[in-house]
């Protein structure tokens, strides 16, 4: 707009006298080849200049309203479909034509508007001078359906044709075929793209093409082979079936991996999962996805919580506050205010209101915490009890097979008359915790830390807990005695001696799936309900129904542990 006023002010001062017409339209002429100023748009890299010019040798566009004014030769006017234009008559949905007509005269109604469009285009029209190319958009392809051409391009035909009897019919066969990404049998092949649509068809229906393109392309050959055979194959190696390597992959060899509790129960939920992550070291790409109703994920969200608690227990014992006192409450909000703080200025918040619904939610889960604290009877003696983590030794654990090492942090160990007791906070569902202690080898956390707490404060251990001191876990305690833990290290020789035998067999249980880093591997899908189907899982389980395969009789022995 500046250059435009410029330019017409220097016309007026240069125009101050009459003159020839021919002398005047030279000089509007070359007042009017504009360009814009590169630091309009800033610098230009390639040093070409201004990024557009009104001269010739370039593409202009423009809208119906301003069509025209140029005087180009050469003009295409788009998206002439029936949809589009002139389309329908429909009504405001806000401001209905009999509401319009009682408001006044100066608001058009639908039918009015319809024929004020009708002659804006027809106005632009008139304007148009050289060649002239009308197309339209002959698919939809969300709707997956054809697209009618507009009545405007049958009117074009009938002027240019100079007869008014012409009809759709007429029009189809002048426009001829669709032009599309398949190129058509008249058209040379302009590129690789061209040539394998070229392949597929050129009719209205497209071939499949699978064998063309797996003889043309070995490695996706391979793997397509390989997942057919994942799918319906016997167990072997795309399953994680793989040659035994006692003295690499064996923990309890004398140079073995340093295992956490978790990594133990992934090894027991599925085994696949345990190879992917520690054997072969795979880990899921850093990409965090924006949710515009979530902040934090459910692992980032825990973390925050974890670190209230321990730090709510841990400054207010070193105060001398007790949990029954309000002061109690404040200085865990307080404590929830500052992280979730620091947690702000790592994971950016998708919005306001999200960022306020979920620290509202977090408040009432700290607000439960507290009144699950005061409720207990129990004096801690420990918080944040880490062993195998920051130069510190891991806990060893005797097996037949050798030492397990093993590291990580009890959350918290009370101390009563009659022993410890080991707790570690949840705060995601309690549905898959029930009274049978070890749940198939996915709950192994709390024995382990028994035995661990055991060794580190030389106390007999009581129990082993897992409390949810949250909104929706709604303060639920699971508590499992110490004898119910005594064959602890029988169910782990079991799972140990299938990392021996190299059985990393996938899951036969969907529910296993549901938050694992690794199911877009498996090809693991929840829908909007939260349910979960696998199709590696239903494959694992019919390996282990009435018949077990061999492959899976480890991960059997482990499942059906407490049966």
């Amino acid at each position: 707009r500046e250059e435009v006023s410029r330019v017409l002010e220097r016309i007026e001062a240069t125009l101050n006298r009459r003159t020839e017409f021919r002398s005047a339209v030279s000089i509007l002429r070359r007042h009017l080849d504009l360009r814009v100023r590169p630091e309009i748009f800033g610098d230009d890299p390639d040093g070409a200049g201004a990024p557009w010019t009104s001269t010739g040798g370039a593409l202009h566009l423009s809208d119906l309203e301003h069509g025209g004014y140029s005087g180009r030769e050469a003009v295409f006017v788009v998206g002439l479909d029936a949809e589009r234009m002139p389309g329908g008559v429909r009504q405001d949905a806000v401001l209905l034509d009999s509401d319009r007509r009682v408001l006044g005269t100066g608001l058009l109604t639908s039918t009015e508007l319809f024929r004020e469009r009708l002659f804006s285009f027809a106005a632009m029209f008139a304007r148009l001078r050289g060649v002239v190319t009308m197309s339209f958009g002959a698919w939809d392809v969300s709707g997956a359906q054809t697209i009618a051409p507009s009545s405007i391009l049958l009117h074009a035909l009938r002027l240019a044709r100079g007869d008014v009897s012409l009809t759709f019919d007429d029009l189809q066969k002048v426009i001829g075929p669709v032009i599309s990404a398949i190129p058509g049998a008249e058209r040379p092949a302009l590129d690789g793209d061209d040539v394998w649509m070229r392949a597929l068809g050129t009719s209205s229906s497209i071939k499949r093409g699978v064998e063309s393109v797996r003889g043309s392309f070995p490695g996706l050959d391979r793997g397509l082979a390989a997942a057919e055979e994942r799918m319906f194959g016997e167990p072997g190696e795309v399953h994680g079936i793989i040659q035994p390597r006692p003295e690499e992959l064996d923990p309890r060899a004398k140079d073995g991996v340093v295992l956490s509790a978790s990594r133990l129960e992934a090894l027991a939920s599925c085994p696949l999962r345990y190879l992917h992550s520690v054997v072969l070291g795979i880990r899921s790409p850093d990409d965090p996805e924006l949710d515009p109703d979530r902040w934090l994920d459910p692992r980032q969200r825990g973390s925050l919580l974890h670190s209230v608690f321990e730090a709510s227990l841990r400054t207010s014992r070193a105060d001398g506050i007790e949990p029954d006192e309000a002061e109690f409450e404040m200085r865990a909000l307080d404590i929830l205010q500052e992280r979730v703080d620091v947690f702000r200025s790592q994971v950016p918040a998708p919005g306001e209101g999200a960022l306020s619904r979920e620290v509202a939610g977090l408040r009432e889960d700290v607000r439960s915490f507290v009144r699950m604290i005061r409720s207990d009877s129990a004096d801690s003696i420990a918080l944040e009890l880490k062993f195998g983590i920051d130069g510190d030794e891991p806990v060893a654990i005797e097996l037949e097979g050798g030492r397990l090492r093993l590291r990580g942090a009890i959350d918290r160990v009370d101390q009563d008359l009659h022993g410890l007791h080991v707790i570690d906070y949840k705060t995601g569902s309690a549905k898959r915790y029930g009274a049978d202690v070890f749940g198939g080898g996915r709950r192994l956390q709390h024995a382990i830390y028994a035995r661990v707490a055991e060794e580190r404060l030389g106390v007999e251990v009581v129990d082993g807990q897992y409390h949810f001191p949250t909104r929706s876990g709604q303060n639920q305690r699971f508590i499992y005695d110490r004898d119910e833990m005594n064959r602890l290290e029988d169910l782990l020789e079991f799972l140990l001696d299938g990392v021996v035998r190299g059985r990393f067999v996938p899951t036969d249980d969907p529910e296993d799936c549901k938050y694992c880093d690794f199911s877009d591997i498996c090809r693991a899908r929840r829908d909007e309900y939260g349910n979960v189907s696998s199709p590696l899982a239903a494959w694992a389980e019919e390996h282990t129904g009435d018949v077990v395969s061999p492959e899976f009789e480890q991960f059997q022995k482990v499942r059906s542990f407490e049966k």
